[in-house]
């Protein structure tokens, strides 16, 4: 990964959107990049709204928050009366995001005391809420924006006014909410990766539950154990169904979730209401989506709900469409601990639950106690989601990237600790230059794309190598599964090898893309 110098870094912020780009660019280091902005921002102020953007990373965040000389620049910008005034806005944004001290609660409501300019006051009522306390909880209850001078003020007003909302509903001392189990068997629609949802339906039958309306992504379920749906692992999400709204608008959306979300969320836990929630949007909306939330928002918040996108217990969402939109609530009060071995990814890294769809749709074809190999292992995903599925005389993976196997490891003592997994074995080394002492009964791999790592190519010599190979890495009548988006070069690749047969094959997505698994057998 690149690592910037201070003037290379200055350089990119001189770019149109040259923080935001800079801040999401994945071939730079980011804890480099924070290192370097940081001592640009100590010594010469500049890179504040840069740090603004990496503080949305948690790790990045905590770095930043035990950085003892930046916090002390931080506090210095936003004191100071001849800084620029977009400095003071943002180091009022860092000192909110990085503080829950009460003296810097009182550093914020001091500057907000003398602030003159407009624009810099949202920031700091958001800090102040986020910083949070009685006494920011007392200024923000007694705080008025002042009254526009003129219409060019208007807007200024209307964001203050907006950002007070917000900061006094993120000050509330919110009662944290114990979820007490259903009333009553609720109907729910689980994701499902692209076109293997009967591979979650037959793991849902196998836990009692029967799953209908199943879609190409999507099966729903009606049931009064909510919690126990996570013994499966084949599904992204759990939405509650609300209902249709006959049109994408913030009043068809507030007519159907008012009389649902509240009464749900209470019958469902201890605790007393109000009951947090932030909106989230899926699809094409009239008008502008701050504007849509702000009005939902309006329309909802009172004795029983309240808008908290930081800190929220549901989410209510909205997927629009040209008939209409589809409203859901997804619950967060009850843990997802499905895949708690997944402490560190890669890029490209696979998603455990397409990771477990994939694997059960090789189910038949899979065997108990079968010694296992993933020859580009990553971070381990597919292999754990194998030791999972059922008992494995080991499991080994195998990468050439040093990176993934320290992730890999790491994920594999999680596994141990949480699920009480045979420990798996990590090897850094290429595998077409891997030596087999001992055939493995299954292989299992997340190829390289040559659209998401290294080349077209390049992914032609592994896949070539690593066909010639399996004869060496497998038993004879050995299985492998094999999951990628160059699936018409694998498909060729196969064809050609006459040791080879395929089982089974099929498409899925994947990111915005459509990879393809395939079950081959070595004859």
């Amino acid at each position: 990964m690149k690592k910037l110098t201070k003037n290379e870094i200055k350089r990119e912020l001189e770019k149109p959107n040259g923080s935001a780009l800079l801040a999401v660019d994945p071939s730079v280091d980011k804890n480099h990049l924070l290192a370097e902005t940081s001592a640009m921002f100590v010594e010469e102020g500049v890179g504040s709204s840069l740090l603004v953007r990496l503080a949305k990373s948690r790790a990045l965040l905590i770095k930043m928050s035990e950085n003892a000389e930046l916090m002390a620049a931080v506090r210095a910008s936003v004191r100071d009366d001849n800084a620029f005034p977009k400095l003071r806005r943002n180091a009022a944004r860092l000192l909110g995001a990085l503080s829950r001290s009460p003296e810097d609660a009182e550093l914020i409501i001091e500057r907000l005391e003398k602030e003159d300019t407009r624009f810099v006051r949202p920031s700091l009522l958001l800090a102040l809420g986020s910083i949070g306390g009685e006494k920011a909880e007392a200024a923000l209850s007694a705080y008025v924006p002042v009254e526009p001078a003129n219409e060019t003020e208007r807007k200024h007003f209307e964001e203050e006014t907006e950002a007070l909302k917000q900061a006094r509903a993120a000050c509330m001392k919110h009662e944290k909410h114990a979820f007490t189990g259903l009333d009553k068997p609720y109907e729910l629609e689980l994701a499902a990766p692209d076109r293997l949802t009967m591979q979650l339906a037959q793991e849902l039958e196998q836990l009692g539950v029967k799953a209908y309306d199943v879609r190409r992504s999507s099966l729903k379920v009606k049931t009064e154990d909510y919690p126990a749906l996570f013994a499966a692992r084949c599904f992204t999400e759990a939405l509650f169904v609300v209902g249709t709204a006959k049109d994408a608008s913030p009043e068809a959306a507030a007519a159907l979730f008012k009389p649902f979300a509240a009464p749900f969320m209470a019958k469902a836990h201890a605790g007393e209401p109000p009951f947090r929630y932030r909106i989230e949007i899926e699809g094409d909306i009239p008008g502008e989506r701050t504007a849509f939330k702000k009005t939902l928002r309006d329309l909802l918040d009172g004795k029983g709900l309240v808008n908290a996108p930081s800190d929220y217990e549901c989410e209510l969402r909205i997927v629009a469409s040209e008939g209409g939109a589809r409203l859901y609530l997804k619950l967060l009060t009850v843990p997802d601990k499905r895949f708690l071995y997944r402490k560190e990814t890669i890029p490209a890294s696979m998603n455990p639950a397409t990771a477990a769809a994939v694997l059960r749709f090789a189910g038949d074809h899979l065997k108990v106690n079968a010694r296992v190999i993933d020859p580009c292992c990553g971070s381990g995903t597919l292999l754990f989601e194998r030791g999972l599925l059922s008992p494995c005389e080991s499991l080994t993976g195998v990468d050439i990237a040093h990176k993934a196997i320290d992730a890999a490891r790491t994920n594999a003592e999680a596994a141990v600790r949480h699920y009480n997994m045979k420990q798996a074995k990590f090897i850094v080394n290429d595998i077409l230059r891997f030596e087999v002492k001992r055939p493995y009964d299954e292989l299992v791999c997340n190829l390289p794309f040559g659209n998401r790592v290294g080349t077209h190519s390049g992914c032609e010599k592994l896949y070539a190598g690593l066909l010639d190979k399996l004869p060496t890495l497998l038993k004879k009548g050995g299985i492998a599964l094999l999951y990628t988006m160059e699936f018409t070069l694998l498909k060729k690749l196969i064809r050609e090898r006459k040791y080879l047969e395929i089982l089974s094959q099929e498409r899925t997505e994947a990111g915005g893309l459509t990879p393809m698994v395939f079950i081959i057998k070595v004859d």
